[in-house]
C-alpha cells in the first residue's frame, strides 16, 4: 500500500514523501501534515524528527503561510510542535523557529473570525474574510514542488492530485459571499457556525497547551504577556461549551497569575465576573482549578473586595463540606477574613458555629484528613482570624465550645489552638466565661513541660482575663499559682527566652500591678527584673511602653510607690542634696528633712538648676559641666551615671507624662539595680 493513500499507517522511513505534501495543495499539505502528526504522537520518533530541519522548516513555513485557509491544517502542524513541547530538550526547536508568536497569531485570528461571523449570523456587521490577493508571508520565495536534490524522494509530476476535501465549514463560511447568506437558512448557518466553533475549539486548545508548556520559560512567558496572552485566554473563555477547553485555560491563567503584570491584566479585564460563573459548574475538574486562579487572585486587596461584592463568600462557605474543595476553599476564606468589614460577613450564617466544630472534630487528629494535609492549620489559622471579630467571637464559645477548646489545647500543648483561646479572651463579652478557667491557665504558666509558644498564649490569656474582671481575686491567683516567682524567672537575661515570652512577662506584670497587695510584692521583688530585662531590650519600643506602664502601675499604689521611691533617694541621695540647696537659695526653704518624697515634674520644668557661676543646665545634653565652680559637682554626677536624667525621667513617669526618649527612661531606672 502506497503511503500517500487515505488512511494510511505512518512511517519514519517515508518521512520525505510527507514532506514533500506540504508543497501541494491544501489537500495534499492536510494529508501530508496528519502523516508527520501520526509520527510525532510516538514520542520514540521525536529525536529523529526533531534533527531534520528540511521538516521543521516545510512545517514552519506552511503554517506562516496558510493558516487561515485551513483549520485542519493548523491543526495538525500545531498538534506536532506540541509534541515537542511535552519535552523540555525540545523547547530550543520550537523558540527557534518562532512557532509560539505563530500559534498566539492564529488564535487572535480565529477568535475575531469567531466573533465576527457570529455577528454575521445574527445580522450585525460583515465577515472578516482573508484577502484573495494575500502575498504568501514566507521571507523567501519557494516553489510549489521541492526540486529533485540530494534524498529527497522524486515525485511522479504525473501524479493525479486528489481533489476530496475534507468538509470545511470553515472555508465555506469564509468563501461566502453576502448575497448567499442572507439567502441561507438562519438554522443552517447556525449549525455550520456550531461547527466551525468545535474545529476552532480543537485549535485553540492544542495551541493553549502548547504555549502553557513552553511557558516555563520565563523569558518566553514575558514575551507571551507583551503580546497579550492574557486578553486571548479570557476571550477565549467565553466558550463555555468545551469543558475541557476551559480547564486548560483557567490552569493557564493561574500560571500566569503569579507575576503582578499579569494579576493586574487579568484585573483591568474583568477576571473576576468571568470566573464566578465557572464555579457553578457540575465537572469538579473545572470547579478546583477555579478555585486554584481564585486562591492566587485573593493575594490582592481589590479583587479579594470584588469577590466579597460579587457574593462569592456564601460559594466558598459551601465548598468547605466537599472533600474536594475544602482545602482551597480553606485557604481563600482564609484570606478573605484578614479583612474585618468581611468577618462580619461570615457571622450571617451558621459558618462560624461549622468552623469551630470541625476545628474540634480534627485538631491534633492523629489520622490523615481526607481533604488534604494542611487543611486542619489553615481551618486553625482562619479561626484565629474570625475570633477578632466580637460576634463571631461570640458564636465560637457559645454552646460549651470554650471548654472543649481549652480541653483540646491543654491536651496537645496547642499553640494556635491556645492562641485562638486568647483571640476570644479579649472581647469583655466573653470574659465572665473564663472564671472557672483562670486556675487551669495560671497552673499551665507555671508548669515546666510548655513550650515557649504555649506559654507566651497562656500568658496573653492570662492578663486579658484579670483585666477588668472584677469576679477574680488577682491575689489570690497569684498567690495560689506563685505567678510572681515564675514571671521574675522568665525576665531574668540569664534564662535567655524566646523576647515575644519575656514581652509577655511584662504586660503580666503591668496586669498584676492593678491589685495592691500583688503591686508590693512586684515592687519588692520585680523592679530589678524589670530593669534589668529592659537593658537588654531598649531597642524595642513596644518592650519599653510595657516596661512603662508596668511601673506606672506600681506607682499608683502608695505602698509599691514609697518602695520605688526610697530606692530611688537613696541611690540619688548627693543629687537630690544639691536639688535641696538649689530650692533653698530660690527661696524654697525647704530642709533636707522636710524634702517631699519625690519632686513634681512641674517643679522641675519651672526651676532653673543652674549656679551663677554657670549658665549649664541640668536639662543641657551635654555629657558633662563646665566651669571650676562646678567641678565638684561634674565629677559626682559622672560618678551617678547621669542621675539627673534620672530623676528627670521618673518624674515624668510619676506625672504621667510620656517619655520622649527611651533610653533616658533607662537610665532613671538604673537607679533600681
Amino acid at each position: 500500500m502506497s503511503p500517500l493513500e487515505s488512511n494510511t499507517v505512518a512511517v519514519l522511513n517515508h518521512i520525505d514523501e510527507y514532506v514533500e505534501l506540504l508543497y501541494d495543495d491544501i489537500p495534499e499539505k492536510i494529508k501530508g501534515s496528519s502523516l508527520i502528526l501520526q509520527l510525532a504522537r510516538n514520542p520514540d520518533n521525536l529525536i529523529e524528527l526533531a534533527r531534520n530541519e528540511a521538516l521543521l522548516s516545510a512545517l514552519s513555513r506552511v503554517l506562516r503561510e496558510e493558516w487561515k485557509r485551513s483549520i485542519e491544517l493548523s491543526t495538525n502542524i500545531v498538534y506536532t510542535f506540541f509534541c515537542f513541547s511535552t519535552y523540555l530538550e525540545f523547547h530550543p526547536v520550537i523558540i527557534q523557529y518562532k512557532i509560539g508568536s505563530l500559534c498566539m497569531d492564529v488564535i487572535d485570528y480565529e477568535l475575531k473570525r469567531y466573533d465576527q461571523w457570529k455577528e454575521k449570523v445574527e445580522g450585525k456587521k460583515q465577515v472578516l474574510t482573508p484577502e484573495k490577493n494575500e502575498l504568501p508571508k514566507s521571507r523567501i520565495p519557494e516553489p510549489k514542488r521541492r526540486p529533485k536534490s540530494g534524498t529527497w524522494a522524486v515525485a511522479d509530476v504525473s501524479l493525479q492530485k486528489t481533489r476530496s476535501i475534507v468538509s470545511s465549514y470553515h472555508e465555506d463560511l469564509c468563501n461566502a459571499s453576502d448575497e448567499i447568506l442572507s439567502k441561507n437558512d438562519e438554522e443552517q448557518l447556525r449549525r455550520k457556525l456550531k461547527t466551525l466553533s468545535k474545529r476552532q475549539e480543537q485549535l485553540l486548545r492544542v495551541a493553549f497547551y502548547m504555549l502553557l508548556n513552553i511557558a516555563d520559560n520565563v523569558k518566553v512567558e514575558e514575551k507571551m504577556h507583551k503580546k497579550d496572552i492574557v486578553g486571548l485566554l479570557i476571550g477565549a473563555m467565553e466558550r463555555h461549551s468545551n469543558i475541557d477547553l476551559l480547564i486548560l485555560i483557567v490552569s493557564f491563567l493561574q500560571k500566569l497569575s503569579i507575576f503582578i503584570e499579569n494579576k493586574n491584566a487579568m484585573a483591568s479585564k474583568g477576571i473576576i465576573e468571568k470566573l464566578a460563573p465557572l464555579l457553578d459548574s457540575p465537572n469538579a475538574d473545572l470547579v478546583n482549578v477555579t478555585l486554584k486562579l481564585l486562591f492566587n487572585l485573593t493575594f490582592d486587596t481589590k479583587l479579594r473586595n470584588k469577590m466579597v461584592k460579587m457574593s462569592l463568600l456564601p460559594k466558598f462557605i459551601q465548598f468547605t463540606s466537599d472533600d474536594k474543595h475544602i482545602n482551597l476553599a480553606m485557604k481563600i476564606l482564609y484570606h478573605l477574613s484578614m479583612d474585618d468589614r468581611v468577618k462580619v460577613l461570615f457571622t450571617q450564617s451558621d459558618c462560624v458555629k461549622l468552623l469551630t466544630d470541625m476545628l474540634l472534630l480534627n485538631v491534633n487528629s492523629d489520622s490523615s484528613c481526607d481533604s488534604g494535609p494542611g487543611t486542619t492549620d489553615v481551618l486553625l489559622a482562619l479561626c484565629v482570624n474570625l475570633a477578632w471579630c466580637e460576634r463571631a467571637a461570640q458564636q465560637m464559645t457559645s454552646e460549651g465550645r470554650l471548654r472543649e477548646l481549652l480541653a483540646r489545647a491543654f491536651r496537645h500543648r496547642n499553640a494556635m489552638l491556645m492562641k485562638l483561646v486568647r483571640n476570644l479572651s479579649h472581647h469583655p463579652v466573653n470574659k465572665p466565661l473564663y472564671v472557672e478557667f483562670v486556675g487551669d491557665i495560671a497552673g499551665a504558666v507555671t508548669s515546666d513541660d510548655a513550650s515557649d509558644e504555649f506559654l507566651i498564649e497562656c500568658l496573653g490569656t492570662l492578663s486579658n482575663i484579670l483585666q477588668s474582671n472584677n469576679n477574680i481575686d488577682i491575689y489570690a491567683v497569684v498567690e495560689r499559682y506563685n505567678l510572681i516567682p515564675c514571671i521574675l524567672k522568665i525576665l531574668d537575661p540569664a534564662a535567655q527566652r524566646d523576647p515575644e515570652l519575656v514581652l509577655e512577662c511584662v504586660v503580666a506584670a503591668g496586669t498584676l500591678g492593678v491589685e495592691e497587695r500583688a503591686a508590693a510584692v512586684l515592687a519588692a521583688d520585680g523592679g530589678d527584673a524589670l530593669v534589668a530585662a529592659l537593658r537588654q531590650r531598649q531597642a524595642d519600643d513596644e518592650h519599653v511602653l510595657q516596661t512603662v506602664f508596668a511601673f506606672r502601675q506600681l506607682l499608683s499604689h502608695p505602698k509599691a510607690a514609697e518602695h520605688l521611691v526610697e530606692r530611688f533617694r537613696c541611690h540619688n541621695g548627693q543629687w537630690l542634696s544639691v536639688v535641696e540647696t538649689l530650692g533653698a537659695e530660690g527661696g524654697a526653704g525647704d530642709a533636707a528633712d522636710d524634702l517631699p518624697p519625690y519632686l513634681s515634674a512641674e517643679y522641675l520644668t519651672t526651676h532653673r538648676l543652674t549656679t551663677s557661676d554657670s549658665q549649664i543646665s541640668l536639662n543641657d545634653d551635654s555629657d558633662s559641666f563646665t566651669g571650676e565652680a562646678d567641678s565638684n559637682r561634674a565629677h559626682s554626677r559622672n560618678t551617678q551615671n547621669g542621675h539627673a536624667d534620672e530623676l528627670l525621667g521618673l518624674s515624668d513617669s510619676l506625672s504621667g507624662k510620656t517619655l520622649e526618649d527611651d533610653a533616658q527612661f533607662t537610665k532613671s531606672l538604673d537607679s533600681f539595680t
